[in-house]
């Protein structure tokens, strides 16, 4: 089965709701993970961190990736799984495509411009969404490690689902979760990535979900094929 269609493949019930929002919801999968919504067995720290050194490799010349991102994808992999504790229960995220949107904002960790310069926010923020950035005259903000800064990154993607985040991280996440949690819930269904990614852009004009998609087409078909098989 592919990443998207596992990526989608959710209980009839979910299933329904989805189709029926089709023209909003898009084909991203939904944001909280469950039994429904999982995130594929090929989806793997290292396979996804050698995606990205595969990707940065062939580019000319490769750019350089801070040495502390090295096991970055196993952060969000443990911290996506249990983000924030509603009573009695983790709260897990599709720490996947959290990453996939990861590699959007940063430029695949590299933290330039597609020409090349120095994007405003700089691997020393551990700021992997840039959040905060948006806002004119800002930088974005800044965390005090890779495992604050991913943990602020996965708080900010499960409040587009509607669920409360208890004490975030990030100011802007707390400054905009109200605001945004109102807007999301008029969708009456399971928030996806392609709501996120509409609200985060403002209109997704760009093709920010598209962008999202592509890159997890091209991990499926680089190490979700039948020669990993085995390991799915």
């Amino acid at each position: 089965m592919s990443l998207r269609r596992v990526a989608v493949c959710v209980s009839v019930l979910s299933v329904c709701m989805l189709l029926a929002g089709s023209a909003i919801a898009g084909s991203l999968p939904a944001i909280v993970a469950g039994p429904d919504n999982a995130v594929p067995a090929c989806v793997q720290p290292a396979r996804l961190m050698q995606f990205v050194e595969e990707r940065n490799s062939a580019r000319h010349p490769a750019p350089a990736v801070d040495p502390r991102f090295a096991d970055i994808a196993s952060t969000y992999q443990r911290l996506g799984s249990c983000v924030a504790r509603a009573p009695e229960k983790c709260v897990a995220v599709r720490w996947d495509y959290a990453f996939f949107q990861m590699l959007i904002e940063t430029n695949y960790l590299t933290f330039l411009r597609p020409n090349g310069v120095p994007a405003s926010v700089v691997p020393q923020d551990n700021n992997f969404a840039g959040v905060g950035a948006a806002i004119s005259g800002k930088p974005g903000e800044r965390f005090k490690d890779v495992t604050t800064g991913v943990l602020a990154h996965l708080q900010h993607v499960l409040m587009y689902s509607t669920t409360r985040v208890p004490e975030p991280v990030a100011n802007r996440t707390r400054q905009v979760q109200h605001d945004v949690q109102e807007v999301m819930r008029r969708l009456k269904r399971p928030v996806t990535f392609s709501d996120l990614a509409r609200q985060w852009t403002g209109s997704d004009k760009n093709g920010y979900a598209t962008t999202m998609q592509r890159i997890a087409d091209k991990y499926e078909s680089r190490f979700c094929g039948p020669q990993n098989v085995a390991n799915r």
